[in-house]
């Protein structure tokens, strides 16, 4: 849990003050998207090795990924809710969508990543 913690945490505050500084200078929705594309290849990558000591297959790092894709469509809903609906503050915008998608992020993650005998 700690290193999940170390590492989640480490992806979470660089996406996010990625997110909020691209977010200035380019739409909401694509900034979210480059910054969500490269913290998935990071996650792919280092989660299911070093963060949960499990030696996952190509395919379940393929439902990984997938269960990440998932939870940026939600992270698009949450924007398109809070710019659109609500005319939210861009601060507001960017941590409640991380405020969603990490605790979802962090689900799949554990349910995908470690092995079940």
């Amino acid at each position: 849990m700690l290193r999940f913690i170390l590492v989640g945490g480490a992806n979470t505050l660089g996406t996010t003050v990625a997110f909020y500084a691209l977010a200035t200078v380019l739409p909401t929705r694509i900034a979210f998207t480059v910054v969500y594309l490269v913290g998935l290849a990071f996650v792919v990558v280092v989660t299911p090795g070093y963060v949960f000591g499990s030696r996952s297959s190509w395919d379940r790092r393929l439902l990984l990924a997938l269960w990440y894709l998932g939870t940026y469509a939600v992270g698009i809903g949450v924007i398109s809710l809070l710019t659109s609906a609500l005319s939210t503050p861009r601060a507001v915008v960017v941590l409640g969508t991380v405020m969603v998608t990490a605790p979802l992020g962090f689900v799949g993650a554990r349910l995908l990543s470690v092995r079940r005998d």
